[in-house]
């Protein structure tokens, strides 16, 4: 039995229409993460977090339309919504290990680590 390729996988999935939004949950970018390995398939639909708990069938009818295709094994979709940051949060720190504990807020002066020693080797 043939593993179906990643590009049949999102045709099939493409198939699947969003019923508010009135097209297809690949053309409105709501699938991520796909893996396709050995039969088995993953993936995740990306959803507002208002209407993630009423998009339960939507799930369930993607995974049936991938389970469909000649070779599947195995199909895990889930569900996933990411909330915004409330208005007045701290931004997240920038990538590359900056901003962990004790980190300083631009502008505020470094503190010694250990004062009157002005190099450590």
């Amino acid at each position: 039995m043939a593993q179906p390729s990643r590009d049949q996988v999102l045709a099939a999935l493409k198939e699947v229409q969003d019923p508010e939004q009135g097209a297809d949950i690949v053309s409105l970018g709501m699938v991520s993460g796909l893996a396709v390995e050995d039969g088995q398939v993953a993936f995740a639909l990306e959803v507002d977090p208002q209407r993630g708990p009423a998009l339960e069938p939507l799930r369930a009818a993607a995974e049936r339309a991938v389970q469909a295709l000649s070779g599947v094994t195995k199909v895990s979709a889930v569900l996933t919504a990411h909330k915004a940051a409330p208005p007045g949060a701290p931004a997240p720190p920038p990538p590359g290990g900056q901003g962990g504990p004790g980190a300083r807020p631009a502008g505020q002066p470094r503190q010694p680590l250990a004062p009157g020693v002005r190099n450590i080797i």
